[in-house]
């Protein structure tokens, strides 16, 4: 009896041992068969790698492509810019550079001084002129008034009108002036003596 037990459980174990045999064996055959049928047809594989290479290829040429246009794009706008820099007299590419040097040209002369250009006052009252020094006199203009100075004579007025006139000259700048006059005869005058050598007041 216990032979048969035993001859019953060793043929049992065989029977799970020849299953696991088997069932290892159909896996082992399936990855082969796939395997062997990656390897024979594996064109879809390395043709979607192609594919998002070739993909990948195409976008960086495009880029590529329209930065070599941006760049062309700036470089002809640069050249441009600094051609009409050029003709307009800016001292830079800024948009007030632009605006200084267009506003230059409408009056034919750039400003001597940006922040402050008024030098002086010049006031006709029935034909006594005056003129008076409000503005701040640069270190390099060598005058006989300075800033607050007021004087009536004509030989000093036209001393520092002159001196005035060679520092514009030497430097194609004018100054501007303000005017006081009482008379219609008056303004006519001032503007004759003065406007030689500034710019009125706007």
């Amino acid at each position: 009896m216990e032979s048969d037990s035993r001859s019953g459980w060793v043929l049992g174990l065989s029977l799970i041992e020849v299953m696991l045999l088997l069932l290892f064996a159909g896996m082992m055959v399936y990855v082969a068969d796939t395997v062997e049928g990656k390897g024979q047809d594996g064109r879809p594989i390395v043709d979607d790698a192609r594919d998002i290479d070739g993909g990948l290829q195409a976008r960086l040429e495009t880029v590529m492509e329209k930065n070599s246009d941006l760049e062309k794009q700036l470089n002809e706008m640069t050249f441009l810019v600094n051609e009409v820099k050029g003709m307009v007299g800016a001292k830079g590419t800024a948009k007030e550079s632009f605006q200084e040097a267009v506003e230059n040209l409408k009056r034919g002369y750039a400003l001597c001084e940006r922040n402050n250009n008024t030098l002086i006052e010049a006031s006709v009252q029935n034909g006594v002129e005056t003129v008076a020094v409000i503005g701040d006199i640069p270190p390099d203009l060598r005058v006989s008034l300075t800033k607050g100075d007021q004087t009536s004579d004509l030989e000093e007025i036209v001393s520092f009108l002159q001196d005035v006139y060679q520092y514009e000259k030497d430097r194609n700048c004018r100054f501007t002036y303000r005017l006081k006059y009482a008379t219609d005869k008056d303004y006519r005058r001032a503007r004759q003596a003065f406007e030689k050598y500034f710019y009125p007041e706007k």
